[in-house]
């Protein structure tokens, strides 16, 4: 399924250069003499900690100090980073940046500091964090600071430009480099050491002088020609925890063992190891009598004195299997191996406390520190040679002397994971409650916690945001922050997956510890764990800060159908989840801005919001996006071959839409070369035909290894209701309806060459997309070989209006027909669905097309009712439970902006001018409506009832300038 996939990518950067594909190559050598530009000053140097910037998980503090005598006419700081920074001022969070950015074109923020400085001595404070992986919102470079500004200080000015002199710069120790990813998506989690941190070097106090100058990198030209921030920062207001759930004592049940491994080159393309590479290891278990005990293990394959182990996953402990163990009294032989899903394996097991045991790798019942064995990382041939080919399990014998034999796991390689940890906590009975009006300030006793304490909570929905924790007396405690979108069975752990394990570490080494993670969390349900308390500790404050892209609700939705509201209520929370520095396709596991998703968020926002700003960066980021086929990506910013054919499709859709909203014709002329490329390549896939038509298995035929195949199409329904094989009917009109896009937009910007080449295409394919028509069943097939007969086929050709009058009636039969149940077993999605949460965007749009209102909100009211129904607060990924699946991903919002568009029945006939509004609802069930939805002047209010069965207004307002003509 979708997104399950681990990729790897190639774009690994150097000592020196820069690996880009080498279409990227070029362009970013064709920007390198524009760096100095007019917005950054001459003197103004990207710095560092060393004169490279590279390396894995990279942090770095900068700090600036200078006097304030008098008033501050002005002080103004540009800045950014690479790939992300924190600014304090006097010790105080100010702001986080820059936004998601191509490293050819980044882009800067400017900060107003007047309201934080103070009359005397004053500290700018940045916390750097390079990435130095693939994440599907960044791309690999190197770490570097640059800022520039001025501070006027009466007759005085204050150079804020950053140099070899004019600040300080020290590396992050505090920070573990090698910590698991968050998710195959995301930057690394956070294992913070406050023993290793600077104490109070973000404070006015702090001297200077404890920090040394900073080093400007050999390689100033790694960033293209800058451009200022074109979208307003996250939005910063305090998320409310709707419920304290529990607090729990630890139980000291289970002893952990685990181990931790660097595996760089498992996030490589063409790693040469191939899908089978593995880890083994083993150790010895000491029995004191011949007994049956259940072992904990995170997964792979074990084996135990030579039996392969069996095991079920714990519903109450998501990620443990537990498997019986048959121990014989004496050391008996452990084995097992795992296959790397991270490039930072760690691995995990738990053993009773109280039966007995002694784990020694050496078979030594005292003092072993050295409690697995593992196999050595060596070069793929010499394990494909000498490991992959021996069986399974390795004889306790074996040495691996010829690979260099087994490597020592000690206590100083154990695993730090908040997630698997958390996840297998085991609790006392609950001795105290909590409450909101007691939270702040409470006290963690000694007394009542001896072994730790686990406090959970529940913010209601899912939220992008900081946790921010302040700790009193904390001295040798271990607190883990775990999040998560859904609980176990028991409703006391959180449910964790191994594509997702979002946690942070924090070790105390002080009695008072403030907190927040670099980076903000996806946070529904909220886990603080202490562990190793020594005395009583105080929680003094804990707040949730809200990370996403500002927005205010304009649209409002209330209809006689109650159920239908709630459907537009979740749909909104979904949205406004996922709307950070772009458009991202959920707000916990992956936050990649992906292209089908943002179209989709981008038409919820015209019903919800009106927002603009953030479309327009979607769209400049695709545009910079293409790969060497020149299709734009189908998740950026990222490298490698992660095109999806039919998504670089939808961006013309997208296009359109925004210019349709807008009128914005200088980004279509800016970018218009990239446009026609991504098309160019459809066009030139077509000519392999006489009739244009699109095939689906393009990619097998070319021998081509495209990431989720030739067809994306309608991902997680009934298989055997759409074939997505063959010369394929949607798409074929997903290209044509492409094709009408990109005809329209170069009408708009006067492309004549483009217009008459479009124009020639589109006459073509629409005749030839006749082909699928079946005049037998009255419908169109899903390809040339009749295999299926979905109702997508008939919708797309509605969409595009290559339908013909006469075929019109019985394709609206067939339609309705095939869609009068959206689950296969008519009630809930156990035995499939026949469309997902996400195509429903284009089912719902042909729906209304073909003036199908009825079958459209049926569908809604069976699928999102499901949701509903089953206690979801947002929009999952699929009509599914799966915990491998996002809980709150918009691309299943749709239903927000088609309830709104047809019941509001708000239409703009002459866009994009938006001035003229026709009224025209779409709907037979609905006896009353009141609304809004968004205008670029203000809102427009409607509101309706029936009488005799017609619509009769109450009212429509519009905002001043605008006509309404129906």
């Amino acid at each position: 399924m979708r997104r399950r996939d681990f990729v790897a990518y190639s774009g690994i950067a150097m000592a020196g250069s820069w690996l880009w594909p080498h279409h990227l190559q070029s362009e970013i050598l064709e920007t390198e003499s524009q760096i100095n530009q007019s917005e950054v000053p001459k003197n103004a140097k990207f710095i560092w900690y060393d004169s490279t910037g590279l390396g894995r998980n990279l942090y770095a503090n900068f700090r600036k100090s200078f006097l304030i005598e008098g008033k501050v006419e002005s002080a103004i700081l540009s800045l950014f980073a690479d790939t992300s920074y924190q600014l304090f001022v006097n010790g105080q969070f100010i702001q986080q940046g820059p936004i998601r950015f191509d490293p050819r074109f980044p882009v800067y923020d400017t900060i107003d500091l007047t309201p934080f400085l103070v009359q005397g001595k004053n500290v700018i404070a940045v916390q750097a964090n390079y990435f130095g992986m693939q994440t599907y919102k960044s791309i690999e470079n190197r770490g570097g600071f640059i800022a520039w500004g001025v501070i006027k200080n009466g007759n005085k000015s204050i150079n804020l430009d950053t140099n070899d002199k004019n600040w300080r710069c020290t590396k992050a120790k505090e920070y573990s480099k090698y910590v698991q990813k968050l998710s195959f998506a995301l930057n690394p989690t956070v294992i913070f050491d406050q023993k290793n941190e600077i104490k109070s070097w973000k404070s006015k106090d702090f001297e200077d002088s404890k920090i040394p100058l900073p080093i400007l990198l050999d390689n100033q030209k790694s960033w293209g020609k800058f451009s200022k921030r074109n979208i307003p920062y996250m939005s910063g207001h305090e998320v409310k925890i709707e419920k304290f759930i529990h607090i729990f004592p630890l139980l000291n049940e289970y002893t952990y063992y685990s181990f931790s491994i660097p595996l760089p080159l498992v996030a490589e393309d063409n790693n040469g190891y191939g899908n089978d590479f593995f880890i083994s290891f083993f150790t010895w278990i000491h029995s004191e009598t011949e007994q049956t005990i259940h072992i904990g293990r995170f997964w792979g394959e074990n084996w135990l004195n030579g039996k392969l182990l069996g095991g079920i996953d714990s519903q109450t402990h998501s990620m443990r299997i537990l498997s019986e163990a048959k121990l014989n009294k004496g050391w008996n032989y452990f084995f097992g191996k795992i296959g790397p899903y991270n490039d930072v394996l760690n691995h995990y097991f738990s053993f009773p406390s109280n039966k007995g045991l002694t784990i020694s790798a050496n078979k030594l019942l005292n003092g072993d520190t050295v409690f697995f064995k593992r196999q050595p990382i060596v070069e793929p041939s010499a394990f494909n040679k000498l490991i992959s080919t021996k069986n399974l399990p390795f004889d306790s014998n074996d040495t691996l002397s010829d690979v260099g034999g087994w490597v020592d796991v000690t206590i100083d390689d154990k695993a730090e994971s908040p997630c698997l940890e958390t996840s297998w906590d085991c609790y006392e009975e609950q001795v105290e409650n909590l409450k909101e009006e007691t939270f702040q300030g409470f006290i963690i006793k000694k007394e009542f916690y001896p072994n730790g304490c686990s406090i959970l909570m529940d913010v209601g929905q899912m939220n992008l945001a900081y946790p921010k924790l302040q700790l009193k007396n904390a001295k040798n405690a271990t607190i883990d922050l775990t999040y998560s979108e859904q609980l176990c069975e028991d409703g006391q752990h959180l449910l964790h997956s191994f594509n997702y394990l979002p946690g942070d570490r924090l070790i105390c080494s002080e009695d008072n510890f403030t907190w927040m993670p670099t980076h903000p969390r996806g946070i529904k349900f909220i886990k603080i764990t202490f562990r190793n308390i020594l005395q009583d500790i105080t929680l003094e404050k804990f707040e949730i800060i809200s990370a996403n892209y500002p927005t205010t609700k304009i649209g409002a939705f209330s209809s006689s159908d109650q159920l239908l509201n709630a459907v537009w209520e979740m749909c909104y929370r979904t949205q406004k989840a996922n709307m950070e520095d772009a458009y991202v396709d959920c707000s916990g596991r992956e936050r990649g801005m992906y292209l089908r998703d943002t179209n989709i968020q981008y038409f919820n926002n015209l019903a919800l919001f009106g927002d603009q700003k953030l479309m327009r960066r979607c769209l400049e980021l695709y545009l910079q996006s293409p790969d060497n086929t020149g299709k734009v990506r189908a998740v950026f910013p990222n490298v490698g071959n992660y095109t999806i054919a039919d998504f670089s499709l939808n961006l013309l859709d997208g296009l359109k839409e925004y210019f349709n909203n807008t009128n914005d014709k200088a980004l279509i002329i800016d970018y218009w070369d990239a446009i026609v490329g991504n098309l160019k390549w459809f066009n030139d896939l077509s000519d392999e035909r006489e009739d244009n038509l699109l095939d689906a298995e393009w990619d097998k035929k070319h021998n081509i290894d495209a990431h989720y195949g030739g067809f994306h199409g309608d991902l997680g329904i009934e298989p055997n209701s759409l074939s997505i094989k063959g010369i394929h009917c949607v798409f074929s009109i997903t290209y044509l309806i492409a094709l009408q896009s990109a005809l329209y937009l170069a009408k708009k910007i006067n492309k004549t060459t483009q217009v008459n080449e479009y124009s020639k295409r589109i006459e073509k394919l629409s005749n030839s997309i006749q082909k699928f028509w079946n005049p037998e069943l009255g419908c169109y097939s899903d390809n040339l070989d009749r295999t299926t007969h979905s109702p997508h086929a008939s919708l797309f050709a509605i969409r595009a209006g290559v339908i013909k009058p006469e075929q019109l009636e019985s394709s609206k039969k067939h339609i309705a027909s095939k869609l009068s149940y959206l689950f296969v077993n008519g009630y809930n999605p156990d035995k499939g669905v026949y469309v997902s949460p996400s195509y429903m965007f284009y089912i719902l749009d042909g729906l209304y097309k073909a003036d199908l209102s009825d079958v459209a909100e049926n569908l809604i009211r069976q699928g999102w009712g499901w949701c509903l129904y089953n206690g979801f607060v947002t929009t999952p990924e699929y009509f599914d439970k799966n915990p491998y699946n996002s809980m709150c991903h918009a691309w299943s919002a749709s239903p927000v902006y088609y309830l709104s568009k047809y019941i509001i029945g708000v239409n703009y006939p002459e866009a994009p001018n938006l001035d003229i509004v026709s009224v025209a609802p779409k709907t037979n069930s609905i006896s009353y409506f009141e609304g809004k939805y968004p205008h670029p002047k203000g809102e427009i209010e409607v509101k309706w009832h029936r009488e005799n069965g017609k619509i009769v207004f109450d009212y429509i307002n519009v905002p001043k300038g605008v006509v309404v003509r129906n």
